[in-house]
């Protein structure tokens, strides 16, 4: 299958090229900064960007992982799929004595190992954005990386992904951050003069885009009023400010939905199986720990 390239106007660049390991096997890298530039004819709003972040302030902002934004969703998933698969085994059950249980045997134990997964797995540190030093910082496996606003280097970049029979192909989008040694600012020493970390990636380039012409309009211009009411529930302490803003009843139903379909917003906040930014960081920030 021919390769096309990617519909954004960036020069195309040769980063990929100079990694000594290759994690990912990308094509048509574009180079989206320095300078950071947008992606002409796509939005800047941060609508729908809630699971892609985890804190936003005057200061800074912290920008989640693709995988988090995975992971925020798996519970919804499950809960939603056992919520009809009990349902359906209940009404069964009225003419077929265990068949309730026999809906529990077969899928409950993808529905604990879900939870398993969530609970134990440590949550990676976010992608953090100073505004007011103009420093982007990155932890990358011990390693932490501070990089100036005006030297970062950010990709774009498509692979092809193999999605089930009939050969259907899909082409998958990455936006990858490029760390140098020069930038190394405290943890363990880099290993590698240049490495990489991918902060989104998914089958929706333009998506992609709207998330980094977010971040470069929010680099700019800070947050405006629109960010605050759709990044009302990006982490456990904003989505109780938001909560005290409605109604009983509302806020009730409200509860209801997250601890169901959203409890990792609650998790994410007391789970002890997270890492942690050092403490030269922390003297910047404070603990500030958002995930």
């Amino acid at each position: 299958m021919k390769d096309s390239p990617l519909k954004c106007d960036f020069p195309e660049t040769d980063l990929e090229q100079q990694l000594e390991k290759k994690l990912y096997r990308t094509h048509g890298a574009r180079l989206a900064s320095p300078p950071a530039r947008k992606v002409e004819g796509v939005s800047d709003s941060s609508e729908k960007m809630e699971h892609g972040f985890a804190y936003i302030g005057e200061r800074f902002m912290d920008t989640r992982t693709a995988f988090l934004s995975l992971r925020s969703g798996l519970p919804a998933i499950i809960n939603l799929f056992m919520i009809i698969a009990m349902a359906l085994g209940w009404l069964i059950n009225l003419f077929y004595s265990k068949a309730l249980l026999a809906v529990l045997v077969a899928f409950g134990p993808v529905w604990v190992a879900v939870y398993l997964f969530e609970i134990f797995f440590p949550l990676t540190l976010p992608v953090r954005i100073d505004r007011k030093e103009g420093f982007v910082y990155v932890g990358h496996r011990g390693t932490f990386y501070r990089i100036p606003w005006n030297e970062l280097e950010v990709t774009f970049s498509y692979n092809w992904q193999y999605l089930g029979s009939g050969v259907v192909w899909e082409r998958q989008y990455y936006c990858h951050l490029f760390m140098r040694d020069k930038h190394y600012f405290c943890g363990k020493p880099p290993k590698m003069p240049l490495q990489r970390k991918k902060i989104s990636s998914g089958f929706n380039e333009e998506r992609m885009y709207q998330k980094w012409n977010f971040i470069v309009r929010y680099f700019s211009e800070g947050v405006i009023e629109e960010d605050l009411k759709h990044l009302a529930w990006i982490n456990y302490d904003s989505y109780k400010e938001d909560l005290r803003k409605k109604p009983i009843v509302v806020s009730i139903i409200e509860c209801l939905g997250v601890v169901l379909f959203i409890p990792s917003i609650i998790w994410w906040e007391f789970t002890p199986f997270k890492f942690k930014w050092p403490k030269e960081i922390e003297a910047i920030f404070g603990k500030a720990n958002y995930y």
